[in-house]
């Protein structure tokens, strides 16, 4: 069986550094830095993985959730086909969202890009898609996470299928207690549009508690001390938030913070999402929800308390 697999994040910058930080070399732009420092700790997460729970190419190096691994035929919980099938809906949504068999946009990529293929024009707004700022945004939170988390939490960003269908970034898989404790959705703020922004993703994240919460099809848990390939069902949404202005400088401390120590910017802006979290699970709290989501959010409760414990108080 072959897989056409998607990899956001995949390109690495290969011009001349201008110095080396650790094993990483410097890249020129912030979105170069993002890709470096993201693959570092995909390699570091594989490592551990691969060594203390005998799994093997979790994470891709964009640190999302390889669904290829999940087959049978690589020892997984799905079948081929199946995992074969959610790859050409991630193709099939790429190719509806970029708009590429429309004959305008043929045009306008033929005209400005000397692109004149549909395949082209597909592969050209998963680029402009994977350079955005948001996407920026989504690579300095997980890596933050990861940083401040990974002695206690595996921090991962979610299969892209999982991203496209259920609306969720990040999961995060408490290593001692096996619990997926939370999904992470997350989002760029601007000066303009905050609180506009803000307030959709309050709705976003509303509606799922109401439901029952998210869902992962390629997700991970614990079975006898180990972690395994799990779907993860009933799994609590909340939404973190960074500025533009405060993306730029957790960027450049990200990278060249290599030696474990975390800056005023990191402790900052992790004290700043850790409240985050405590505010919207006492909202979610008054809401009716159903008997699962309740218990889910009980049982984060005792996470929560360990992610407190990391918080750096000034």
């Amino acid at each position: 069986m072959i897989y056409f697999l998607y990899m956001k994040g995949h390109e690495r910058y290969t011009g001349s550094p201008e110095r080396t930080v650790g094993n990483l070399e410097k890249p020129v732009t912030p979105y170069g830095k993002l890709t470096q420092i993201t693959a570092h700790n995909a390699r570091e997460i594989n490592k551990e993985l691969e060594k203390n729970h005998g799994l093997c190419g979790l994470v891709d190096e964009s640190l999302h959730i390889d669904p290829s691994i999940f087959s049978r035929e690589q020892g997984g919980i799905y079948t081929d086909e199946e995992v074969f099938n959610d790859q050409e809906t991630v193709n099939a949504l790429d190719r509806f969202n970029s708009a590429a068999d429309n004959p305008n946009t043929q045009k306008f990529y033929k005209d400005a890009h000397g692109i004149e293929t549909v395949e082209g024009i597909i592969a050209r707004h998963r680029e402009n898609k994977e350079v955005s700022k948001s996407n920026q945004a989504e690579m300095a939170i997980t890596a933050l996470m990861h940083k401040v988390l990974k002695e206690r939490f595996l921090v991962v960003r979610t299969s892209i299928f999982d991203d496209y269908k259920n609306g969720i970034d990040n999961l995060i898989l408490d290593k001692e207690t096996g619990a997926v404790i939370c999904a992470f959705d997350e989002v760029l703020e601007n000066d303009g549009d905050r609180i506009r922004g803000a307030s959709k993703k309050i709705e976003k994240i509303k509606r799922s508690a109401i439901s029952g919460g998210t869902r992962a099809k390629y997700g991970v848990s614990l079975s006898n001390k180990k972690i395994v390939r799990a779907k993860a069902e009933s799994v609590p949404v909340f939404y973190l938030a960074i500025e533009s202005k405060d993306l730029a400088g957790l960027t450049n401390d990200l990278y060249y913070g290599q030696d474990g120590t975390t800056t005023d910017i990191e402790n900052k802006l992790f004290a700043y999402l850790v409240r985050s979290i405590e505010e919207q699970k006492k909202m979610l709290e008054g809401l009716a929800l159903p008997r699962v989501m309740r218990g889910k959010l009980a049982e984060f409760e005792n996470s929560l308390a360990v992610l407190r414990s990391f918080v750096v108080e000034k």
